[in-house]
């Protein structure tokens, strides 16, 4: 993969990540406000199907054609799962 598609995947799963993490919150807040965060519910489950979505498609066109696309798949999970961990935590941290 050349450095600016490898820049712009990384760019993009850490933008998935983002967008899948707030889409939680914002869902929270619509659907359910002053209750408990859960992990089971209607606003997780729409925030992961919209992050999976998201990022099932992203990686799809960006790595159809790379013969190394399965190692690439792992690293984009990774990349979107860390930065989803790292905004929890900064947020729990301040």
């Amino acid at each position: 993969m050349k450095n600016k598609k490898k820049i712009f995947f990384y760019i993009g799963n850490i933008l998935i990540g983002i967008i899948t993490y707030y889409a939680y919150l914002y869902l929270w807040v619509l659907l359910s406000w002053g209750e408990q965060f859960l992990l089971i519910s209607l606003e997780t489950l729409i925030s992961l199907l919209t992050g999976a979505v998201f990022f099932l498609a992203f990686n799809y066109f960006l790595l159809r054609k790379d013969p190394k696309s399965k190692k690439y798949w792992w690293i984009g999970l990774g990349v979107v799962l860390l930065s989803v961990t790292i905004i929890v935590s900064i947020i729990e941290l301040s």
